[in-house]
């Protein structure tokens, strides 16, 4: 009976399928907010006017943005049960949406538009998948998802904006590997209790997500830096 016991608690904290599915779930929702925000900054050039004007509030929010995000991998048990994990990502993702519409000010609007759509087309995709089916995750599975999310906003920017279908494709390519890392991400790494996650806490590993995004990043900064300097 203890025997029986012991295994029921320990399978309570193990992340499953529900915890993957509320993962992209969470991280859908955030994605999809900032993708409407950044809409709204490209139709109008007064929001991006002021965000110009007031550059400072964008770094200001970018530190709290990275703020909640490490207080989110480091601190246990404290931030990641309820109610404190809906606050905590509530106020995250207020913090992104807002970064979202500043990026498309400072940056080219339309490519760093794509971006965020394409991007947020990976994110659903995967999410659907998730929730489409009862099977571990698996690549294969996922790529027509991905693809289908990725494809969607490229088609769009085809028709409706003048921009070089070269680079549009060749971003399109990136977020697609984006994408499949992503799924990796929280099935492998995040799911697998790298983060020490139980199978509750899947609000918190969607915020947990971007940290690995950071991190995947500064690995391939890493490894072109190091290229660079072996070159003659």
């Amino acid at each position: 009976m203890s025997d029986q016991y012991a295994f029921a608690q320990v399978s309570s904290t193990i992340p499953g399928p529900r915890f993957i599915r509320g993962v992209f779930l969470f991280h859908s929702i955030t994605w999809v907010l900032s993708f409407i925000l950044a809409k709204i900054t490209v139709a109008t050039p007064s929001i991006q006017q002021w965000q110009k004007d007031n550059w400072g509030v964008a770094l200001v929010i970018l530190i709290f943005w990275i703020g909640s995000l490490i207080a989110t991998a480091c601190g246990g048990r404290a931030l990641r049960n309820g109610p404190i994990n809906f606050l905590v990502y509530g106020l995250f993702t207020i913090f992104t949406i807002f970064l979202a519409s500043a990026a498309v000010s400072f940056f080219n609007t339309i490519i760093t538009y794509y971006i965020i759509g394409a991007i947020t087309g990976a994110v659903v995709g995967n999410a659907i998948y998730a929730f489409s089916t009862k099977t571990p995750l698996s690549i294969a599975g996922a790529a027509l998802y991905i693809l289908a999310g990725v494809s969607i906003f490229y088609q769009i920017f085809i028709i409706f904006y003048n921009v070089s279908l070269t680079c549009l494709a060749l971003i399109g390519i990136v977020i697609l590997l984006l994408g499949f890392f992503m799924l990796y991400d929280v099935t492998e790494v995040i799911a697998g209790t790298a983060y020490g996650f139980e199978g509750h806490q899947s609000v918190s590993g969607s915020i947990v997500l971007w940290l690995d995004y950071i991190l995947i990043l500064v690995r391939i900064c890493e490894a072109f830096t190091r290229a660079m300097r072996k070159s003659p």
